[in-house]
């Protein structure tokens, strides 16, 4: 399995953990890898883990170091008879995401590094049942030029 796929695994697994019993103030109820058949959007909130562009650059050892962007799209859906305003559910989620993203910045020891770039709301129509935003996501890590599975 390659850095980069360890690294894609454990954001799933971490966001995985975001449970009000494990201590946060939100369940996620479904973390999905982007699906281009599409994405079973049912559980909400979900969070979809999206892989974005990737830069690599040669270092003078026989390694690459990487700069991987990777966007979450976290859907929620809001009942009408909900009176909390969707930006403060939006920003409950958004604040245990975080909270369980740098709980481990390394990605289990496979990154150098793991920075949130920004989050940006769903562009949405009044009455439209699902919300949302995507947070922006950049990850720094280094594989040998040889083989992408080795760090």
């Amino acid at each position: 399995m390659t850095i980069r796929e360890r690294i894609l695994a454990n954001i799933k697994t971490t966001l995985e953990s975001v449970t009000i019993a494990n201590g946060y103030v939100n369940t996620i109820a479904s973390v999905q890898r982007w699906d281009k058949r599409g994405n079973a959007l049912r559980q909400v909130p979900c969070i979809v883990v999206n892989a974005g562009q990737e830069e690599k650059q040669m270092t003078p050892n026989p390694y690459f170091t990487c700069r991987l962007s990777v966007y979450l799209d976290v859907w929620i859906r809001q009942d009408d008879a909900d009176s909390t305003a969707t930006d403060v559910i939006l920003s409950g989620i958004l604040g245990d995401i975080e909270k369980a993203l740098m709980i481990d910045n390394t990605r289990g020891g496979f990154a150098i590094d793991t920075n949130i770039k920004s989050n940006v709301p769903f562009e949405t129509v009044e009455g439209q049942p699902h919300a949302g935003l995507t947070i922006e996501l950049e990850i720094l890590y280094q594989h040998t030029q040889s083989d992408p599975s080795i760090a």
